[in-house]
């Protein structure tokens, strides 16, 4: 699929002037010839879709990188809503390209008093509501025991899906529906499925279906996107100012919603999750993320120095003015009176949080005239026994300034700038080479 996808792009740009090699593919694909790839030489930016794994590995290459995450997107259905539209377009999201966005609803998260006349809109609209027995058999046969979905499945029709796993279902199904309890490993189908099942469940209130929309976020869709169908602009700007996704779409299929196809967002279908998934942006990506822009910037406020605003000098010594007019230019208006935190408390805080990370306040300065005792003898550097999972520069100098070591892993994610700078000072140490 992807690679016909890539060879039509190929002869539509090679026809329209492109330079030979524009567009490839890799012909083999395996975990380590990505990663050979992205640390080519010849590459100068990573855009990264999929997992936390080749997230991660994307920002280790050191280059320049994008990352973007996995989506399990519920659909949130207010009692306010106008029903019939607010499953239409749950359905209409869910079944476009059979569920392979990774904005595409994943959940459906009812209120208790129209989760009956939801169901049957459902119906009406060509779902098939699972059995229990069926539930389990769909599970089985679309989970992996890793808690993935199953790539035979992926992408096809709710008919195909539902033949695999033994069930027999109307021809015109479109969508499987699964009733659930709860969320998590002990929920197969509450994962991000990419074919169209949909897991259903029940809530007395907004408030009950607010949790459990973070339940599902949290199980696989951290900062990427959901869905919200209601008229009530109060309980809107709730799930707008309190849910872990960076896209919250209302009233208006996810899928289409979250990449700009019925919203104001830009068109995309790269979507970053942010610091809640582990990505650098939370934008949809799109090509001005891969221009670098340079400014010309003229200047508006002239800078004046401390000894130009000094008192001026006496008439008798003052230079003879110069006969150019100097333009009037407005002056800033006053800053209000700061009603914030007092600096001595602010820093207090900021010492205190410090400590609770493990870095130590800086020592007092010694007093005018007083020198400084000798100093003790040198202490060997401490060992972390635990690989850390995100290191910056700031981390480095903060390890060389305390003579601490940083343990990095397979898995840890160290910017270029950090890398380099550890090197230098050689404060890595490998986990699997460290002693304990």
């Amino acid at each position: 699929c992807i690679t016909r996808t890539a060879e039509l792009m190929w002869e539509a740009a090679r026809r329209a002037g492109a330079p030979e090699g524009a567009i490839s593919w890799m012909t083999t694909v395996t975990l380590e010839g990505t990663q050979e790839l992205m640390k080519a030489r010849e590459v100068a930016v990573i855009l990264a879709t999929g997992g936390m794994g080749l997230v991660r590995a994307a920002y280790s290459a050191g280059k320049p990188a994008y990352g973007v995450g996995p989506g399990n997107a519920p659909a949130y259905i207010e009692r306010t809503a106008d029903l019939e539209k607010a499953v239409r377009d749950i359905i209409t999201g869910k079944t476009f390209d059979n569920g392979l966005l990774c904005s595409s609803e994943n959940s459906v998260v009812a209120d208790a008093p129209i989760a009956e006349e939801a169901k049957r809109l459902f119906k009406a609209n060509g779902a098939y509501f699972l059995s229990p027995q069926e539930t389990e058999a769909l599970a089985r046969a679309l989970v992996t025991p890793q808690r993935l979905p199953n790539p035979a499945l992926v992408g096809k029709s709710a008919t195909y899906v539902a033949q695999q796993a033994g069930i027999t279902v109307p021809a015109d199904t479109r969508v499987l529906i699964a009733e659930l309890a709860g969320v998590g490993r002990d929920y197969p189908l509450s994962i991000e499925k990419l074919c169209p099942v949909l897991s259903f469940y029940v809530v007395a209130d907004w408030r009950e279906g607010c949790e459990r929309c973070m339940q599902i976020l949290r199980y696989g869709g951290m900062g990427h996107t959901m869905s919200i169908h209601s008229r009530s602009d109060d309980i809107v700007l709730q799930f707008g100012l309190k849910k872990p996704a960076y896209r919250i779409i209302v009233n208006s299929p996810a899928t289409l919603g979250a990449v700009g196809l019925t919203t104001g967002l830009d068109p995309s279908m790269t979507l970053g999750c942010g610091g809640w998934g582990g990505n650098i942006t939370s934008d949809n990506i799109s090509p001005k993320h891969l221009l670098n822009i340079k400014r010309l910037a003229y200047e508006t406020t002239p800078y004046v120095s401390r000894r130009e605003a000094a008192p001026s000098t006496p008439p008798h010594l003052a230079a003879p003015r110069s006969t150019l007019q100097q333009p009037d230019l407005p002056k800033a208006p006053a800053l209000p009176k700061s009603t914030g935190i007092a600096a001595e408390s602010l820093a207090r805080r900021i010492d205190e949080f410090l400590t609770s990370r493990g870095y130590a306040p800086p020592e007092a300065s010694a007093r005018p005239g007083e020198l400084p005792g000798p100093s003790g003898p040198e202490r060997a550097p401490a060992l972390v026994e635990k690989a850390a999972d995100f290191v910056c520069e700031d981390d480095v100098r903060q390890a060389v300034k305390h003579s601490r070591k940083i343990v990095i892993g397979e898995r840890s994610i160290v910017t270029p700038a950090a890398r380099d700078l550890g090197e230098q000072h050689r404060i890595f140490v490998h986990f699997g080479t460290m002693r304990l």
